[in-house]
């Protein structure tokens, strides 16, 4: 499985529901639970804020360790390698398309072959959704590179603003299948994609440890990926960047602590 594939990219659609997935029009996630595996019980980690969820997926480790309770970033306690840090150490190309500006610190510098920042805009119908897409498409399908990340910011402002499973909440989840999809269509047939969130939400907040805070979606195909299964062991968002590497051929690093998902 492993030696098969070329290059992994992970998209994070911020704040989705697995239910709200569920309910959402997304022909191509609905696509991709059959030709892929897939759980809609993975867990994130607490608190269920942005970054402290981005940082145990990127880090592989829970908050309690690396110590971010909040949006705004610190140093690591323990400096423990981060995900794009550790493939670019292997002489790998890493990449970073994101529209919500505290992710800048998930890599440490010179880490990154492309990193592009679109600020998002209010209510802006996931514009800068599709605008950060775009920038993602026409790069990755013109330079040679392992790993990238594709972060949208637009389904969990829209929950802010509108509630968690309102129909506007539903429209930006397919805004960003639309997104996911586009990318995906000029993506190489060695590549293995994962799609997942970091939160979920209700109402219009989150960051609680209710179930529909919780709960993620996580789903993904490529060379040698089951189709149609779905997963029933437990998932946590740490285990997103140990199964990267594995993808990759990689070692998984001292400290941590999360593990490869079960295929």
């Amino acid at each position: 499985m492993v030696s098969s594939v070329r290059n992994v990219i992970v998209f994070l659609v911020d704040g989705m529901r697995p239910d709200g997935l569920r309910l959402a029009h997304t022909p191509f996630m609905d696509e991709v639970l059959d030709r892929g595996s897939y759980t809609f019980d993975a867990r994130s980690v607490m608190p269920t804020t942005t970054l402290p969820c981005h940082t145990s997926l990127f880090f592989s480790i829970p908050p309690d360790i690396h110590g971010i309770r909040g949006n705004v970033w610190q140093p690591l306690p323990t400096p423990i390698p981060g995900l794009f840090d550790l493939i670019h150490q292997q002489g790998l190309s890493v990449a970073s398309f994101y529209n919500w500006e505290p992710l800048r610190d998930l890599s440490r510098p010179e880490s990154l072959a492309a990193s592009c920042f679109l600020k998002d805009v209010p209510d802006d119908g996931g514009q800068t959704d599709r605008d950060v897409s775009a920038f993602a498409l026409s790069w990755l399908q013109s330079h040679e590179w392992a790993f990238s990340f594709v972060y949208m910011h637009n389904t969990d402002k829209t929950g802010h603003r509108y509630g968690w499973m309102s129909d506007d909440y539903l429209s930006a989840i397919s805004n960003a299948d639309g997104c996911i999809q586009r990318i995906c269509r000029i993506l190489s047939e060695d590549t293995v994609v994962i799609i997942t969130s970091d939160h979920g939400g209700h109402d219009k907040t989150h960051h609680s440890d209710q179930k529909e805070d919780m709960t993620i979606p996580l789903m993904m195909y490529g060379p040698s990926i089951p189709r149609g299964r779905e997963i029933h062991d437990q998932v946590s968002i740490m285990d997103i960047a140990p199964t990267v590497i594995r993808f990759l051929g990689l070692e998984k690093p001292e400290g941590w602590m999360g593990k490869a998902i079960s295929l």
